[in-house]
């Protein structure tokens, strides 16, 4: 391909950068590229050696950015998401990281040439860290509260949240199937460009998956309250991880379905452990979060709670009763809508067949 001297040395600059943020070495980019040594794409990262269309094209695909990185000069800044549970190098999070923020762009692409409006910032809340300060953990519960009305959530919210978020407020949630030692549960990226991104690990249980998207939701709820040193990598109960926690649960299980739902199964005033693990199933969530919830609503004591949580016979009782939930319930890794929104892209004529099979 023919291009400018000058052309040429920000063609090389764009392509180190896009390799070093995905991660990857000389040797491991060059084996992907097809190259038959790592001094042929050393070469063109120094502007000894021009990059021909289908080298380029190669590198966009691998690199997880689209052909108008390597030539625009004006390409915004990656947003840096907020992560729950880090893995330990930050050099292993860049091809998640860079996988997540290819879908949000593409994502956001189709939705600008469908001319979609935006609707996330109807959830965010004129809370600031004050607010948090004074009465924190309250605040937290009465912001699930209020998320769960807004939101039309109804008694067994777990199995409504994903399909309100994706289609009612047009958040951008991908699952990605995340290996148990990257330790990542979930991320959140809030973009005036980009919209908002929630990335749940798909390999994680169905409740588990519940409980992190509304964690996460709490993140995009209060974006603008804490920074991102404050709310922490997720290697540490940071105060914010902690009020997320509260709000999930408070938006999971709601004051009054929940405490109804214990009336219909208790007998004597006793709340068996049996229908606990009940419970949890019919809301969607674990049993921690269903004991620690009863015990922020004055039912049990924290003592017990612990000692229960502590009983390896309770765990093995649990995981037998959800025996076959584990695989049911894998999500697909694109959304509904986002499928949709690239079939109308397509038959409107918005993109060709060969980007839409991309």
């Amino acid at each position: 391909m023919t291009t400018t001297k000058a052309g040429e040395d920000f063609l090389r600059r764009r392509a180190l950068e896009a390799r070093e943020a995905i991660g990857l070495s000389l040797k491991e980019a060059a084996r992907l590229l097809g190259f038959q040594n790592y001094q042929t794409l050393s070469a063109i990262e120094k502007g000894k050696r021009n990059v021909n269309a289908h080298e380029l094209s190669s590198m966009a695909r691998i690199y997880g950015r689209s052909l108008d990185y390597f030539f625009e000069h004006e390409v915004p800044s990656d947003p840096i998401p907020l992560w729950r549970k880090k893995i330990v190098t930050s050099s292993d999070l860049k091809p998640i990281q860079r996988e997540f923020l290819s879908f949000l762009e593409n994502y956001t692409d189709m939705e600008a040439l469908l001319e979609l409006k935006r609707k996330w910032k109807d959830i965010q809340r004129n809370y600031d860290k004050q607010d948090f300060l004074v009465r924190g953990y309250e605040l937290a519960d009465h912001l699930g509260a209020e998320t769960w009305r807004a939101l039309s959530l109804g008694s067994r919210p777990g199995f409504n949240l994903l399909a309100v978020l994706e289609n009612d407020l047009r958040v951008k949630v991908l699952h990605l199937p995340l290996p148990k030692e990257s330790g990542v549960s979930g991320a959140t990226v809030v973009d005036e460009a980009l919209g908002v991104g929630i990335l749940i690990n798909a390999n994680d249980v169905p409740w588990r998956r519940n409980f992190d998207l509304a964690h996460e939701l709490f993140h995009v709820i209060t974006w603008d309250v804490f920074t991102p040193d404050e709310v922490g990598d997720g290697t540490v109960k940071t105060k914010p991880e902690k009020y997320a926690d509260t709000f999930a649960s408070s938006l999971l299980l709601p004051r009054m379905h929940l405490l109804g739902a214990i009336n219909e199964v208790t007998t004597s005033n006793e709340i068996r452990l049996v229908d606990i693990i009940e419970l949890a199933k019919d809301f969607g969530v674990s049993i921690d979060a269903i004991l620690w919830r009863l015990v922020n609503l004055e039912v049990l004591k924290k003592e017990y709670v612990k000692k229960v949580l502590d009983d390896q016979e309770v765990r093995k009782l649990d995981q037998a009763r959800r025996k076959g939930l584990y695989d049911k319930k894998r999500p697909a890794k694109l959304p509904e809508r986002y499928i949709f929104l690239a079939c109308r892209c397509v038959m409107e004529g918005k993109i060709s067949r060969g980007t839409f099979a991309k």
